[in-house]
């Protein structure tokens, strides 16, 4: 018998079964569509792929002012053989982790029959404990299926040739990344979002922004507009034709779950997934459910760390196996990239990037580094920044550690570096940033 049995091998998945071999747990792994998951597949890795690619061809055009009169020709077919080839190979990685870890792994369609026993491949599984990461896949408009024309988010990256011109349906993150994406490859695009900006779900600073750098980088952003009809590639939004080869629908994703198996064992379930507490445990003592699963975030590393929780709880780790949730960064891989953490209310400093000796070299000067402060403490920043991804582990770790403004403004960054523009934003809370103009002076 198992001490652990974990349903899906995606981030949270393999974490959770990594950290319990190390725990001494004997674990099996059962993935049925390959290792990584959605985020290794289809998802994270292939997209940041194709983002810096992408991110290679603007700087080339770029370079010209420059005097280096650079010629790019895309070769799509070769660029997704290499794409491919970089999921295949971080896929092996995940295999060689689990067979170093002694976990192991099942290829198959697994189902739960009971609280102790898991379906596989016409045999039953005997297991203490079952931990379901199964994660979640992309819906289409109601009233649609996705096809040849109407794409989702996984079926465009099988596509062979890149689309000429494509119609993005949804302006949350992935819609904002693919806009970006297929935009610096040479696709024209049109993005479409019903609320009135872009990332519905952040403050509208952020959504604003970033519309106005896709806007300059010739996306056309039609925000608070509602897709009316679909009809072959053509979509009808506020009374216009939008006309494009391919339209991809990002709209949201549902938990990769059967309501009727869940159902069978008694496990609780709402609109947004498998109910868990704070150590990922369901209504059923033994059973746990981590990552996109539980609706709560669509995030790898989150479902990783989850999935680490999990398994500490499981085998009796009584310390640190909670999840802190205020500290938890996003990433959104456009041009200039964005990212999140923590509160964004309280007393602000802000540094922009056309201030940054680092930005002025690299020569992309857009966007900001806002951080957020209450009663002496960081509690939240945003980065609209090139690698605002990299940055925002420092302002994740200083809300995580709850270190004061004094304390982030006392320590020495590197020079000349992007990150030491966030010590630059932390500063002007006081109006003390050196690389500013003195707000007094200017008063």
């Amino acid at each position: 018998m198992y001490d652990i049995v974990v349903i899906g091998g995606g981030p949270g998945g393999y974490a959770c079964a990594i950290r319990a071999a190390q725990l001494s747990g004997n674990v099996c792994l059962i993935e049925k569509n390959g290792l990584g998951g959605t985020c290794t597949q289809r998802g994270c890795i292939p997209t940041k792929y194709l983002h810096s690619l992408g991110d290679i061809m603007r700087r080339a055009d770029g370079a010209k002012k420059n005097g280096l009169n650079v010629q790019i020709e895309l070769n799509y077919k070769l660029l997704k053989s290499r794409m491919k080839a970089t999921v295949s190979r971080l896929a092996s990685g995940i295999k060689l982790l689990l067979k170093s870890n002694n976990v192991n792994l099942i290829e198959g369609q697994a189902y739960v029959v009971s609280a102790n026993k898991v379906a596989v491949n016409n045999n039953i599984i005997e297991t203490k404990n079952i931990v379901i990461a199964t994660g979640s896949y992309p819906i289409c408009l109601p009233g649609y299926e996705f096809g040849e024309s109407i794409l989702s988010t996984a079926s465009i990256l099988e596509l062979e040739d890149l689309p000429k011109s494509i119609t993005i349906i949804g302006g949350g993150y992935s819609g904002c990344e693919f806009a970006s994406i297929l935009n610096a490859l040479g696709c024209k695009v049109s993005l479409i979002e019903a609320e009135d900006h872009l990332l519905p779900s952040q403050i509208e600073e952020i959504g604003n922004a970033i519309e106005k750098y896709m806007r300059l980088d010739g996306v056309n952003v039609m925000t608070h507009s509602r897709v009316e009809k679909i009809s072959d590639n053509i979509a009808f939004v506020n009374g216009e034709k939008i006309v494009a080869e391919k339209i991809l629908i990002c709209v949201g994703r549902r938990p990769n779950i059967c309501p009727k198996e869940l159902n069978n064992i008694g496990l609780k379930i709402n609109q947004y997934g498998i109910c868990i507490n704070e150590k990922m445990q369901t209504n059923i003592h033994n059973v746990y459910a981590i990552g996109d699963v539980t609706g709560m975030y669509e995030l790898a590393h989150v479902a990783s760390r989850q999935g680490e929780v999990a398994s500490e709880n499981i085998m009796g780790i009584k310390e640190n196996n909670k999840i802190d949730y205020q500290s938890l960064p996003v990433c959104v891989f456009t041009y200039p990239e964005i990212a999140y953490v923590g509160d964004l209310k309280g007393r602000t400093g802000e540094f922009p990037l056309a201030a940054s000796a680092k930005a002025n070299c690299l020569g992309d000067t857009r966007g900001l580094i806002k951080v957020f402060e209450k009663e002496g403490k960081l509690v939240g920043t945003y980065i609209i920044a090139p690698h605002a991804g990299e940055i925002i582990g420092e302002a994740t770790l200083a809300i995580k550690m709850k270190l004061s403004i004094k304390d982030i403004s006392n320590t020495i960054h590197a020079h000349p570096t992007l990150p030491e523009s966030f010590s630059d934003a932390v500063r002007d809370i006081n109006n003390q940033a050196i690389h500013l103009p003195s707000k007094t002076l200017q008063c």
